[in-house]
């Protein structure tokens, strides 16, 4: 079990499963939502995120079918979801309280990562989303 909060405390929630994989996004929406050269982020099922309190407090942007999920009171974007999956968020795991330690992380969108970002870890790197298996 891990738990994360917003920046002003008001959100916080339990995540009842481990991280696997952490996914760096690097598409322009992405940056855009952060204000940084990438969105770090874990797949998990609805059912694992379990609000502590302030639930009432978030509110919702959707373009292009991506609802981004954040804090109404500081603005701490908690969580993704996608109008074409019912059972999975994207969650955000800056905002995880306790040490994460995944098995696996992977770059996506690098095809339109900002010019200014190096990527220089050597994790897999796709110019696209994640491949199908």
């Amino acid at each position: 079990m891990m738990t994360g909060s917003c920046l002003c405390g008001e959100v916080v929630y339990q995540l009842n499963n481990e991280i696997k994989t952490i996914v760096y996004c690097h598409c322009s929406r992405c940056r855009k939502q952060t204000g940084s050269a990438f969105n770090a982020a874990t797949a998990i099922n609805q059912e694992d995120l379990t609000f502590i309190k302030g639930e009432e407090k978030i509110k919702i942007f959707s373009c292009s079918g991506v609802n981004r999920h954040f804090c109404g009171q500081c603005g701490s974007h908690l969580f993704s979801s996608r109008d074409n999956d019912n059972n999975s968020y994207r969650l955000r795991i800056g905002l995880i309280n306790e040490p994460i330690n995944a098995e696996k992380r992977i770059h996506i969108y690098t095809g339109s990562k900002a010019n200014w970002d190096i990527i220089c870890d050597g994790y897999p790197e796709f110019e696209e989303g994640i491949p199908p298996k």
